[in-house]
Protein backbone atom coordinates (compact mmCIF):
# COMPACT_ATOMS: atom_id res chain seq x y z
CA UNK A 1 0.00 0.00 0.00
CA UNK A 2 3.19 2.21 0.24
CA UNK A 3 2.83 2.70 -3.66
CA UNK A 4 -0.41 4.62 -3.56
CA UNK A 5 1.13 8.16 -2.94
CA UNK A 6 3.13 10.00 -4.73
CA UNK A 7 4.75 12.90 -5.27
CA UNK A 8 3.58 15.65 -8.02
CA UNK A 9 5.08 18.69 -10.07
CA UNK A 10 2.88 20.70 -8.00
CA UNK A 11 5.00 19.70 -5.08
CA UNK A 12 1.14 18.57 -3.56
CA UNK A 13 0.57 14.04 -3.12
CA UNK A 14 -1.36 12.07 -4.82
CA UNK A 15 -2.94 9.71 -3.31
CA UNK A 16 -3.91 7.46 -6.72
CA UNK A 17 -5.85 4.45 -4.98
CA UNK A 18 -8.49 6.99 -3.82
CA UNK A 19 -7.87 10.03 -6.47
CA UNK A 20 -6.73 12.70 -4.01
CA UNK A 21 -4.20 14.95 -3.81
CA UNK A 22 -2.94 16.20 -0.47
CA UNK A 23 -0.94 19.29 0.28
CA UNK A 24 2.21 18.06 1.88
CA UNK A 25 2.24 19.64 5.35
CA UNK A 26 -0.11 20.78 7.66
CA UNK A 27 -1.39 24.20 8.82
CA UNK A 28 1.24 24.08 11.77
CA UNK A 29 3.70 23.15 9.32
CA UNK A 30 3.21 26.68 6.99
CA UNK A 31 1.83 28.64 9.90
CA UNK A 32 4.08 27.87 12.81
CA UNK A 33 0.94 27.58 15.37
CA UNK A 34 -1.98 25.48 16.01
CA UNK A 35 -4.99 26.21 14.67
CA UNK A 36 -9.02 25.72 16.12
CA UNK A 37 -11.92 24.44 13.68
CA UNK A 38 -11.95 27.99 12.65
CA UNK A 39 -8.68 28.24 11.97
CA UNK A 40 -8.52 25.43 9.57
CA UNK A 41 -11.46 26.44 7.72
CA UNK A 42 -9.45 30.04 7.29
CA UNK A 43 -6.34 27.94 6.38
CA UNK A 44 -8.15 26.17 3.76
CA UNK A 45 -9.23 29.58 2.35
CA UNK A 46 -5.86 31.28 2.25
CA UNK A 47 -4.41 28.28 0.64
CA UNK A 48 -7.40 28.45 -2.29
CA UNK A 49 -6.59 32.30 -2.56
CA UNK A 50 -3.17 32.00 -3.35
CA UNK A 51 -3.89 28.73 -5.70
CA UNK A 52 -1.36 25.91 -3.66
CA UNK A 53 -0.11 23.28 -5.55
CA UNK A 54 -2.03 25.09 -8.69
CA UNK A 55 -5.75 24.84 -7.38
CA UNK A 56 -7.90 26.74 -5.70
CA UNK A 57 -10.43 23.97 -4.30
CA UNK A 58 -8.85 22.60 -1.37
CA UNK A 59 -10.71 21.38 1.66
CA UNK A 60 -10.83 19.58 5.11
CA UNK A 61 -10.90 16.09 4.91
CA UNK A 62 -14.22 13.89 5.13
CA UNK A 63 -14.02 11.24 7.60
CA UNK A 64 -13.30 8.69 5.21
CA UNK A 65 -10.67 10.43 3.23
CA UNK A 66 -8.80 11.20 6.77
CA UNK A 67 -9.07 7.57 8.10
CA UNK A 68 -7.68 6.22 4.44
CA UNK A 69 -4.87 9.13 5.12
CA UNK A 70 -4.03 7.34 8.37
CA UNK A 71 -1.86 4.21 7.99
CA UNK A 72 -0.76 1.99 10.62
CA UNK A 73 2.21 0.39 8.73
CA UNK A 74 3.44 3.74 7.72
CA UNK A 75 6.24 5.93 9.77
CA UNK A 76 6.58 9.47 9.45
CA UNK A 77 7.37 11.40 12.70
CA UNK A 78 5.54 14.57 14.65
CA UNK A 79 6.43 17.68 15.76
CA UNK A 80 7.91 15.84 19.08
CA UNK A 81 9.85 13.65 17.10
CA UNK A 82 6.70 10.64 17.89
CA UNK A 83 5.86 8.53 15.48
CA UNK A 84 2.83 9.24 13.42
CA UNK A 85 0.97 6.95 10.48
CA UNK A 86 1.29 8.56 7.71
CA UNK A 87 3.72 8.24 4.12
CA UNK A 88 7.25 9.22 4.65
CA UNK A 89 6.27 11.67 1.33
CA UNK A 90 4.54 13.90 3.45
CA UNK A 91 7.21 16.21 5.79
CA UNK A 92 7.98 15.51 8.84
CA UNK A 93 7.31 17.70 11.70
CA UNK A 94 3.23 17.64 11.59
CA UNK A 95 0.90 17.72 14.25
CA UNK A 96 -0.39 14.58 15.36
CA UNK A 97 -4.04 15.88 15.40
CA UNK A 98 -5.48 16.55 12.30
CA UNK A 99 -8.75 18.85 11.46
CA UNK A 100 -11.83 16.20 9.75
CA UNK A 101 -14.87 18.22 8.23
CA UNK A 102 -17.33 16.47 10.43
CA UNK A 103 -19.54 18.00 13.11
CA UNK A 104 -21.79 16.27 15.32
CA UNK A 105 -25.40 17.03 16.62
CA UNK A 106 -23.88 18.77 19.40
CA UNK A 107 -21.57 21.12 17.90
CA UNK A 108 -18.55 19.62 18.48
CA UNK A 109 -15.65 19.06 15.47
CA UNK A 110 -14.04 15.74 15.13
CA UNK A 111 -10.29 15.25 14.78
CA UNK A 112 -7.95 12.41 13.86
CA UNK A 113 -5.10 11.06 16.16
CA UNK A 114 -2.40 10.39 13.52
CA UNK A 115 -0.34 8.63 16.13
CA UNK A 116 -3.35 5.57 17.52
CA UNK A 117 -5.71 6.35 14.33
CA UNK A 118 -8.47 6.94 16.81
CA UNK A 119 -11.11 9.55 15.85
CA UNK A 120 -12.84 11.74 18.24
CA UNK A 121 -15.54 14.92 18.38
CA UNK A 122 -13.88 18.30 20.46
CA UNK A 123 -14.67 21.40 20.81
CA UNK A 124 -14.41 23.86 18.06
CA UNK A 125 -12.22 25.97 20.16
CA UNK A 126 -9.35 23.72 20.71
CA UNK A 127 -6.21 24.80 19.34
CA UNK A 128 -3.35 23.47 21.36
CA UNK A 129 -2.13 20.18 18.76
CA UNK A 130 -4.78 21.01 16.25
CA UNK A 131 -3.98 21.08 12.27
CA UNK A 132 -5.46 21.18 9.27
CA UNK A 133 -4.42 19.02 6.59
CA UNK A 134 -5.91 19.62 3.53
CA UNK A 135 -7.12 17.82 0.57
CA UNK A 136 -9.21 18.25 -3.12
CA UNK A 137 -10.31 15.46 -5.34
CA UNK A 138 -8.63 14.59 -8.61
CA UNK A 139 -12.04 12.96 -10.31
Amino acid sequence: MTDRFHGSPSGAVTDVQNQLLWLPKDSKQDLGKWVDWQGALAYAKIMNQVYAGGFCDWRLPTKEEALNFYNETLVNVDWEKTQIHIHPLFARGAAHYMWINNINENGFAMRLNLRDGSVEHIDKSTSEHQAARLVRSVR
